[in-house]
């Protein structure tokens, strides 16, 4: 019976990264044409996403706290009422302000949603979880890969963002639906009365490192989706329908890798993948973007090294922090968001200030800082690391 019922959760959370991934990665696509709507430049796009990141970094840190008090499906269900809220909201915003208020809840919504699901699969009692939290993790990239070629094709063909919206609604309703009948339990670790311990957590370095590493490559990874097709269009003239077939192919590769990716990892180790693809995604990204046009495509492949670093970073979070471990990923995937949305703002503003060119530099160097934190990591968590 607990057998059925996982693989009933297990289905269930595909479907929801798959959605969760469309409300996070249509903005990336919709950055030129809100430009163009609201009349407004780069910087104003860099506050939108700080705004964005503002709202998913204050409620994974709620949430981090929700799942222990509450239980992840009702954090689950009220992240899924949020984004309907938020895009109902996106789809009548005929200004720039209603437009950031919907960006906040939008964010609030996945972030909740993103938390329930990381939180809630070391407590399913597998043997397979860093498999697991990779291929449900490829589906946020599988998401990915068909809204922003899908929504870029539309755009391209004159199709209305609004209505974009419109359908991603009736998703999020059924889902909603749904929701309300799948059992999850809560689980031994939501019935402990373990306070936080908050003296331990914020005097361990570790949890320093891990918000500067998977910070900083959160920071690679969103601003490549939410900045590469602006990058394209505005340093090559590429129109929407080519600059999202880069973004996608990205988006693509990066979904194959974390499908493959959890077998990989079982075999040669959580830290050392990690250190293996961070060096090669900036390794590549960096020559991709001195390639000038030519190196979009390097750009773009660069996605198979990323895929797997954020879902086994946060696998290890449970093993380097056994109590408290649902607080513990939410205030580093927190801290991370904030880093995230640092560097998003950063870009927008250096993209007014220096050019697009230039600004988009500051990716692959978030990744060189992330790889080298990462490897501090390692080198202090000899005693609980799975090699």
């Amino acid at each position: 019976m607990k057998d059925k019922t996982n693989k009933i959760i297990i289905i269930y959370l595909f479907i929801l990264m798959i959605l969760l991934s469309m409300a996070d990665n249509l903005r990336g696509v919709f950055i030129p044409v809100f430009k163009n709507e609201f009349n407004v430049e780069d910087t104003y796009m860099g506050l939108m996403l700080t705004v964005s990141s503002l709202g998913y970094m204050i409620f994974t840190f709620i949430g981090g706290i929700l799942c222990d008090k509450v239980g992840q499906k009702k954090v689950l269900i009220l992240g899924i009422l949020s984004s309907i809220v938020a895009l109902v909201i996106l789809l009548f915003s005929y200004n720039f302000m209603i437009l950031l208020i919907g960006m906040f809840i939008i964010n609030m919504g996945v972030s909740l949603i993103s938390i329930g699901i990381n939180t809630l699969i070391p407590l399913l009692g597998i043997t397979f979880q860093a498999i697991l939290m990779n291929m449900i993790h490829s589906f946020y990239g599988f998401g990915a890969t068909i809204t922003q070629r899908t929504a870029g094709f539309l755009l391209f063909r004159g199709f209305s963002w609004r209505n974009i919206y419109l359908y991603l609604i009736v998703l999020f309703s059924i889902i909603f639906i749904v929701s309300l009948f799948i059992k999850i339990p809560k689980g031994e670790k939501h019935k402990n009365d373990n306070k936080i311990q908050w003296s331990f957590i914020l005097k361990n370095r570790l949890t320093y490192f891990y918000m500067i590493a998977l910070g900083l490559y959160v920071a690679a990874e969103m601003s490549t989706g939410n900045w590469f097709i602006n990058f394209m269009q505005r340093n090559y003239g590429f129109d929407e329908n080519n600059s999202a077939f880069y973004s996608s192919l990205f988006l693509g590769i990066f979904t194959f890798g974390r499908l493959a990716g959890g077998f990989i990892v079982e075999k040669i180790g959580h830290f050392k993948s990690v250190m293996i693809s961070l060096f090669f995604a900036t390794s590549m990204y960096t020559l991709g973007l001195l390639l000038g046009e030519k190196g979009l495509i390097i750009v773009s492949i660069s996605g198979i090294f990323f895929s797997i670093i954020f879902p086994t970073l946060i696998i290890t979070i449970s093993k380097v922090f056994p109590k408290n471990s649902s607080f513990v990923t939410g205030f580093v995937i927190t801290s991370a968001s904030g880093i995230s949305m640092i560097v998003n703002f950063l870009i927008g503003y250096f993209n007014d200030l220096i050019g697009v060119n230039y600004s988009f530099f500051i990716i692959p160097i978030a990744l060189l800082i992330s790889t080298i934190f990462s490897i501090v990591i390692l080198l202090n968590t000899k005693e609980v690391r799975l090699d």
